[in-house]
């Protein structure tokens, strides 16, 4: 028997043995002749014979029963066939194998097969079935030259990251096994019609239900509801978090990822989805945190500060710059502008109260910083306490001093009667009592004798009696 007799004995019963096995000739061809150059791949998976395999990477780790997805791409020479090392090229294709991997497997290859197949060798049989001995060497005894031990500890996470991969294309081949309920339709169906939803808990749903279910949730503006229906409702306490970046990320983190609904729902409801979700958490983060989030003038696109202290705001949907505080384009840091929230006095005066406590472990400072940002919080501090301060001058005995009853700026007299004029806003009031007075008749508060200023015109005025 030839050579190419040989060689097409062999395709011919490890194309019976292994269907999955392609070839560049077809089976005529194989029966009528093989010679020439013959090209072929064989897909092949890995298994563990005694154990799982141990991936580990730091303190991850995960289990395998096989490594699937592997590919053997073969060239032979038939005029030099069974000479392994001079017929017949090999190459390894794997997401998984690095290059120690492919050249510790060659190696091995030739180790065990050159002699019986060298035609200078005393071991050499030229009916030697070389391409079905490489054939069974990797699919029976690969597992036990890579891992020895039945472990591979991985030197990087995008090496660990494949074997990840592998995990979860295996787990994909038993769910399509299994049967499964869906819990929106009630009926029970194989897993190659199911979908594992992103909650971490291997709930499912049928293809047809992860459509229709959250589509309509979608359409009828239901956010809360696009979650995993066998979950508890998780309701995220923002009064909980000392950190804005923690509280912010977790706001805006979906029970469903974006990403998730690409390949069952359409692009419109995609783009629907997001939308919404963002203007619902933006809108809640607001009313706990005023100084958080503001829509953007010009498209109407909720904005979050990244930074809480920072006035300064920028658009992620037109670039739009601006500020926060007066809502005009940005005009830098050294332009000031009125704060466009108030924070009420009760938390100004609990936030110095917990400063200035010397036992406080700073707990509720930390959840007013979380909820306004330091920055806010200590100018307004600042002009809490410059207020109180005015407010005690004034009611010192013999303070020249008096508010304005409009703008509240604090007007001193020096001279002239209790008929005041304010600096700032032009409003005319009492020197006395601080009530706004009538434009058209400013002194008829004084003479009004029911009044407690009546006939007081002049009284404490240098001069006067």
């Amino acid at each position: 028997m030839t050579e190419e007799s040989n060689l097409r004995a062999d395709l011919h019963i490890l194309k019976d043995m292994y269907p999955e096995l392609k070839l560049n000739v077809d089976h005529e061809s194989l029966i009528n002749n093989a010679s020439g150059e013959i090209v072929g791949e064989l897909p092949f998976d890995i298994l563990m014979p005694q154990k799982d395999l141990m991936v580990e990477y730091n303190s991850r780790t995960l289990s395998l029963s096989k490594l699937p997805g592997n590919l053997l791409e073969f060239r032979i020479d038939a005029d030099g066939y069974p000479d392994f090392q001079n017929s017949i090229q090999l190459n390894i294709r794997s997401s998984w194998m690095s290059h120690s991997d492919k050249k510790k497997i060659y190696e091995e290859l030739h180790t065990e097969f050159d002699s019986l197949t060298d035609p200078t060798s005393d071991d050499y049989d030229s009916y030697t079935p070389v391409l079905m001995l490489i054939f069974g060497f990797l699919l029976d005894d690969l597992a036990k030259l890579l891992f020895p031990e039945f472990k591979r500890v991985c030197e990087s996470n995008e090496e660990y990251s494949l074997f990840e991969n592998i995990l979860s294309v295996l787990n994909k081949e038993i769910m399509n096994r299994k049967n499964y309920n869906c819990c929106i339709c009630m009926e029970v169906k194989k897993g190659k019609e199911m979908i594992e939803l992103p909650c971490g808990a291997h709930h499912y749903l049928c293809t047809g239900c992860v459509h229709s279910y959250y589509s309509t949730m979608i359409n009828e503006g239901r956010i809360s509801n696009v979650r995993c229906p066998e979950c508890k409702m998780n309701e995220i306490d923002l009064d909980k978090f000392e950190d804005y970046q923690s509280m912010k990320a977790a706001l805006f983190t979906p029970d469903i990822p974006f990403e998730f609904f690409e390949d069952y729902l359409s692009k419109e409801d995609c783009l629907k989805y997001k939308r919404l979700f963002y203007k619902q958490v933006a809108t809640k983060l607001s009313k706990h945190s005023p100084y958080a989030c503001v829509t953007c003038r010009r498209c109407d696109n909720w904005c979050v500060k990244e930074d809480l202290d920072d006035p300064m705001i920028e658009c992620k949907n037109c670039d739009f710059i601006f500020c926060f505080d007066c809502l005009h384009s940005w005009h830098g840091y050294s332009n000031k502008c009125g704060s466009k929230v108030t924070i009420p006095v009760e938390l100004l005066e609990e936030y110095i109260e917990d400063t200035n406590d010397p036992n406080s472990d700073g707990g509720k400072r930390k959840l007013l910083e979380t909820r306004f940002g330091k920055r806010a919080l200590e100018l307004e501090v600042n002009e809490y306490m410059a207020e109180k301060l005015l407010d005690m001058a004034i009611a010192e005995d013999g303070s020249e001093l008096q508010r304005c009853p409009k703008c509240r700026c604090v007007v001193q007299r020096s001279e002239g009667c209790n008929r005041m004029k304010c600096g700032v806003c032009g409003t005319l009031f009492c020197y006395l009592c601080g009530v706004s007075l009538f434009v058209d008749d400013c002194y008829k508060h004084f003479r009004d004798p029911r009044c407690s200023c009546y006939g007081r015109l002049f009284e404490g005025m240098p001069g006067a009696d």
